[in-house]
C-alpha cells in the first residue's frame, strides 16, 4: 500500500486518497437544498391563500405527455379562471413558458407570473381576494 511520500510530483491522487494518507479531515460538506424547494414552498403558500378565498386549485406534477411551459397552477372560482406561473425570487421564465403564456392570453385567458418576493404578496392577495 502506497504512503503519501511514495507519490512524486506529477502523480495523480484523488482527494479522498490524499486525505486518508495525510490524516487530514475532509472539509465539511456544503449544505444542499433540494432543487425547487423554495418554489414548492411558495406554491403551497399561494395555494393556501387561494383556498382561503374560495379558489379551487389544480397542479400537474410533471405528467407524461405534458407540454413544456404549462403554468404551475390553474385557479378557478366562478366565474373566474386564472393561470399562474410561480418562480423563486431568482427564477426566470423559460421560452416554452413565455410561448404558452402568450397562447393562453390569445385565447382570452388571464395569466400571471408571480415571483417569491416581498412585493408580490400584496399583488397575490389583491388578485385572489
Amino acid at each position: 500500500m502506497k504512503k503519501l511520500e511514495d507519490y512524486t510530483d506529477g502523480d495523480t491522487i484523488s482527494t479522498e486518497e490524499f486525505l486518508r494518507l495525510s490524516g487530514e479531515e475532509p472539509p465539511p460538506a456544503m449544505p444542499t437544498r433540494p432543487r425547487g424547494h423554495d418554489e414548492a414552498d411558495f406554491q403551497r403558500q399561494v395555494q393556501d391563500i387561494a383556498r382561503i378565498h374560495g379558489w379551487v386549485d389544480y397542479h400537474v406534477l410533471k405528467a407524461k405527455g405534458m407540454r413544456a411551459g404549462f403554468p404551475d397552477l390553474v385557479l378557478l372560482r366562478k366565474p373566474e379562471l386564472i393561470w399562474v406561473e410561480l418562480k423563486s425570487a431568482k427564477g426566470k421564465v423559460t421560452t416554452a413558458q413565455a410561448e404558452m403564456h402568450e397562447m393562453l392570453r390569445e385565447c382570452g385567458q388571464e395569466v400571471y407570473v408571480w415571483f417569491d418576493t416581498p412585493g408580490t404578496w400584496d399583488e397575490i392577495e389583491e388578485i385572489l381576494k
